[in-house]
């Protein structure tokens, strides 16, 4: 018996996925609370239970998506990955968009934080342009697809659907190259504490 595992952390919420002997066989979300470092193991555990002892690869969503939350999900797929023996192959979040669309051309989206979205292009599941930041009005007339597409009169994708999509599109090539580097759109916005001020 062969175990996947697929892990998207992209959003706030938890999205997981498994399948055994190439057949997806089960999938949770849960509400990440900010918290995804605390409830990702746990979620795992409550997923696979017993089956976690036939993990044979794990898939992970790469990006874009939250900075924090896609740090944890790759950390935590490679950590246990290194310590189950298993490999550990990525997938970007809007390739898992396309594919969870069923659309045959469409501009897969993501929120990106700012008001903005990251958008590519995808025709018959295969990106067609590049990796894009873009405010809501530069999406009019476009069929879109992807989390928050819903009230841009898109197609509207949650996490878990995403998961089991990109799952499902992972198991076609597992023999296949597949890196675990985070996707980001642009570069986090993290600062230095400030200095504190004398005598305040």
């Amino acid at each position: 018996m062969n175990v996947v595992l697929a892990v998207d952390t992209a959003s706030s919420d938890i999205a997981l996925a498994f399948a055994v002997d190439g057949e997806v066989a089960g999938s949770l979300a849960l509400d990440g609370a900010q918290d995804h470092s605390r409830l990702l193991l746990r979620a795992i555990d409550e997923l696979l239970g017993p089956l976690r002892e036939r993990l044979s690869a794990i898939v992970v969503t790469r990006g874009p998506g939250s900075y924090a939350g896609l740090r944890v999900g790759i950390a935590t797929a490679q950590g246990l990955g290194l310590a189950r023996g298993v490999p550990v192959r990525g997938i970007p979040t809007l390739e898992s968009v396309a594919a969870a669309s069923g659309l045959q051309a469409l501009t897969a989206i993501h929120p990106a934080g700012r008001g903005e979205f990251a958008a590519q292009d995808f025709e018959h599941g295969e990106a067609t342009g590049p990796l894009t930041g873009v405010r809501p009005g530069d999406l009019r007339g476009r069929v879109l697809a992807g989390e928050q597409a819903g009230v841009l009169g898109g197609l509207e994708i949650g996490p878990e659907a995403r998961c089991r999509a990109g799952l499902e599109r992972a198991l076609r090539r597992m023999d296949g190259e597949g890196g675990a580097t985070a996707i980001y759109l642009r570069e986090p916005n993290i600062t230095t504490p400030r200095r504190p001020v004398a005598g305040h």
